[in-house]
């Protein structure tokens, strides 16, 4: 009798949906009950923040697979500059497959989009592939990288469409600096009233218990004091979760056969080797491209624990205020920093903080 094989149940890549996604419930939830309450439900319009790494692009892919078993028709797309060209591809794509026409002219339909359409036949089409099904859902990952003029006239449709008492549901998501840009654009007021999700840090309770079950699913046992401690050391950071998971899993293994119990020296590697992948993938790519003074500006804030007073971060590098407010205003821009209050600034990437601590020479030998 051939042994079981078993899959490591993480998965620490860009936007992969894990078989389970932890600590995003509520929203779920609400969604669900917005689609099936009808026309005005508040979670059919829907804004969700956060940063890299935080888990928006798998909470969109979430929310299209609800949409879908509900029976609406869904399109999902990343913002780029041919934003409308592959939002259109997307519904003519998921019309096709359901043998569903959602325009007048099938050719129309059919056909890869080299043009875009005006105002109101990109509202026709929507409509149509609204009307075709329960509804239509729309996902818009990456936010700040869309064209303004593309999500202005997106807005417009979907808005229209509301007024008409058709079934549509939009939600987009983005880093939250972006996504306040996009809202407080000229003529997005109607995207203004998108319920808001921010996607703090997952409850560590939540990450452990959902940690132990994957573990357990997969035959491997974990006994609760590393359980607790492989769950501390993701920050309650979506990818971390699946990165410290995957690699602890990854590990523990390689000595199933001897014993499935996963060992205090698997999760210490584990973790280890987690940080220094995420290293690699979100620390050295945050700091890419900065500047001396950019990282000058980070280093005075690594003294700090917690949050740091902008005027205090000035006068470290011996500097006014007024003259770093510049490279303040790029680091916030980047996502690398954020402002929880007036006057303070801290960290916007989980252990930046300390990644820098620990590489301050060599990141300063690069200039």
């Amino acid at each position: 009798m051939s042994a079981t094989i078993f899959h490591n149940p993480f998965r620490p890549t860009a936007g992969a949906e894990p078989p389970r996604i932890i600590g995003r419930d509520d929203i779920a939830l609400e969604f669900t009950e917005s689609l099936n309450s009808g026309i005005g439900a508040p979670a059919r319009l829907m804004r969700v923040a956060g940063p890299r790494g935080s888990g928006k692009t798998v909470l969109l892919c979430d929310l299209r697979d609800r949409a879908r078993e509900l029976g609406w028709k869904t399109a999902i797309v990343s913002a780029g500059p041919n934003l409308l060209l592959d939002l259109k591809d997307q519904i003519a794509e998921s019309s096709l497959a359901t043998n569903a026409s959602v325009g007048v002219n099938a050719g129309f339909v059919s056909a890869k989009f080299d043009v875009v359409p005006k105002e109101s036949s990109l509202r026709k089409l929507l409509g149509s592939a609204a009307k075709s099904s329960k509804g239509l859902f729309i996902a818009i990952d990456e936010v700040q990288d869309a064209p303004i003029d593309d999500m202005r006239a997106i807005a417009s449709a979907v808005q229209l469409l509301i007024g008409e008492k058709v079934d549509i549901a939009l939600a987009f998501a983005g880093l939250p600096a972006g996504v306040m840009d996009l809202i407080n654009g000229k003529a997005l007021t109607f995207l203004r009233r998108a319920l808001p999700e921010d996607l703090a840090p997952i409850n560590q309770v939540e990450v452990a218990l959902s940690m132990g079950d994957s573990f357990i699913a997969t035959g491997l046992t974990i006994e609760d004091d590393l359980l607790s401690r492989a769950a501390k050391a993701t920050k309650g950071y979506a990818y971390l979760v699946q990165l410290v998971g995957y690699s602890i899993w990854q590990r523990a293994n390689l000595h199933r056969v001897k014993s499935a119990n996963v060992s205090e020296r698997d999760v210490i590697e584990g973790i280890a080797l987690a940080e220094a992948r995420f290293h690699d993938v979100v620390h050295e790519p945050a700091i890419s491209g900065l500047g001396l003074n950019d990282i000058k500006y980070l280093l005075a804030m690594c003294e700090d624990k917690q949050q740091s007073k902008s005027s205090e971060i000035a006068k470290r590098m011996g500097k006014k205020t007024n003259e770093v407010s510049s490279i303040r205003a790029k680091l916030l821009q980047r996502e690398v920093i954020q402002a929880p209050q007036r006057g303070y600034v801290q960290f916007a990437v989980p252990d930046l903080d300390i990644y820098l601590r620990e590489n301050a020479a060599e990141i300063l030998e690069r200039f």
